[in-house]
Parts: C-alpha cells; sequence; structure tokens
C-alpha cells in the first residue's frame, strides 16, 4: 500500500486508543447486551494486511491482539493475521476504534500541522470529513493533505469491521468558519493514480493492436511478393 508506514502507525495508535477506552464500554452498555447463548458463542473472524504489522514480531503480534480479546491469532503465509474473537468483543473493539477514531480526528486542528483547520467532523456513517476552516488561509496552504491523515485510520477501522477500504472512499466537504459556505469538495483517495494506469493500460492495448496490425500488414505484403515470384518463375 502506498501509505503503509502510515497505516502501521494508525493501527498501532487505534488499538492503544481503544484499549484504554473504559468510556467507550460504557457507551456501548447502553445498548441491548446479547444473551450469551445466542451472541457471545458466535465467532467472527478478520484478516488484516500484512503492511500493518511492519517491525513486529508474531510474538508481539499475537500478544497486542490478546490484550484487546482476540482469542485466536494466525499468521498467513502472505503475511496478513487473521484474528477470530467472540461476537461480542469484537463489537466492543470495534465500538471502542469508532470512538477513538472521531475523538482522535476531531483533534487534529491543533493549530500546528494544518493551521488553516479550525475544526473537523466525521458524519456518523463515516464517509464525509467537514472540515471548517481559514478560507484563505486554506486557499494558501496545503492542509487538504489532512485528509491523507485521516484515511489510514478509516482503513484500519474497516478491516476491523469485516469491511473493504478499497470500496470504500471519503469525501471532504471543505467549507468556510466565517459563513459556512463550501470552499472546496473532493474526494479521498483521488483517482489520478487509477485513471493513469488506465490510460497505461488503454495505450498499452493500442500499441498490441497496432503491432499485430502492422504484422498482418507485413504478412500480407510477403505473400504478395512470393506469390509474384512464383508466378514469374512459372512463366
Amino acid at each position: 500500500m502506498k501509505f503503509k508506514n502510515i497505516f502501521a502507525a494508525a493501527f498501532a495508535a487505534l488499538l492503544l486508543l481503544s484499549g484504554c477506552g473504559q468510556d467507550a464500554n460504557s457507551s456501548s452498555s447502553a445498548q441491548p447486551s446479547p444473551s450469551p447463548s445466542s451472541q457471545e458463542e458466535t465467532l467472527v473472524t478478520i484478516t488484516l494486511p500484512a503492511s500493518y504489522f511492519e517491525g513486529k514480531t508474531e510474538k508481539e503480534v499475537k500478544a497486542a491482539a490478546k490484550k484487546q480479546g482476540v482469542d485466536t491469532v494466525t499468521q498467513n503465509e502472505d503475511g496478513s493475521y487473521q484474528y477470530e474473537m467472540t461476537a461480542t468483543a469484537h463489537r466492543r473493539l470495534v465500538n471502542e476504534m469508532r470512538l477513538s477514531l472521531v475523538d482522535s480526528i476531531s483533534s487534529l486542528p491543533d493549530g500546528t500541522n494544518y493551521p488553516s483547520v479550525e475544526s473537523a467532523s466525521l458524519s456518523d456513517d463515516l464517509s464525509t470529513l467537514t472540515l471548517k476552516v481559514d478560507s484563505q488561509a486554506y486557499q494558501d496552504s496545503n492542509d487538504r493533505t489532512i485528509a491523507r491523515a485521516v484515511w489510514p485510520s478509516l482503513c484500519v477501522y474497516y478491516y476491523f469491521n469485516n469491511e473493504n477500504p478499497e470500496k470504500k472512499s471519503l469525501t471532504v466537504d471543505v467549507r468556510s468558519a466565517e459563513d459556512d459556505s463550501q470552499v472546496e469538495q473532493f474526494v479521498w483517495p483521488e483517482e489520478d493514480e487509477n485513471s493513469s494506469q488506465s490510460d497505461a493500460s488503454q495505450e498499452s492495448s493500442a500499441e498490441s493492436s497496432e503491432d499485430s496490425s502492422s504484422s498482418s500488414e507485413t504478412s500480407s505484403e510477403t505473400n504478395t511478393e512470393d506469390s509474384s515470384s512464383a508466378s514469374s518463375q512459372d512463366e
């Protein structure tokens, strides 16, 4: 992945925050508790890519996972890890991660890294990041890269929630803190790279088609010359 080092850091940070999130337990306890017979015996399996565990030994990964309520940790041949836990433990972990994610993102505008951004918030479905900014300062800066900082953490959450990040995107709605007018809106990840790959593929296909056509023409010319030569010899 392009930002795999950021992913690994985001993964570690979210696990750390979720492990300390006692308030998250009280929030999730407000929901109806499932009966042991119907929920606790149900197992949930999630798979996390190898890029999240760079620099970590298998022993360290398993130890950290156990602290999060994971029952079984298995390393796959490609370096990814498969976690297996009860549905209750999984729901608690995901709830804690979600709260930590929302809190972390709201804390990003600290006046240092993204000076033009005054506030940042995620929609309930995590599909939209709303930024309130100083319009002029934002336009003179590169603070739209805040999306790059947010996206890896979202990917971590999606993996733990058994959702495919490749099928997700984040709409960034940038609004003026002065009058709430829209400064800009864009989608992350941006599709420039995918478009380039698609264009390259189309060019390659076109070149192959041209080569094929050229070969056919050459073959046709050769056959014509051979036929003419044979006709001359017969005469």
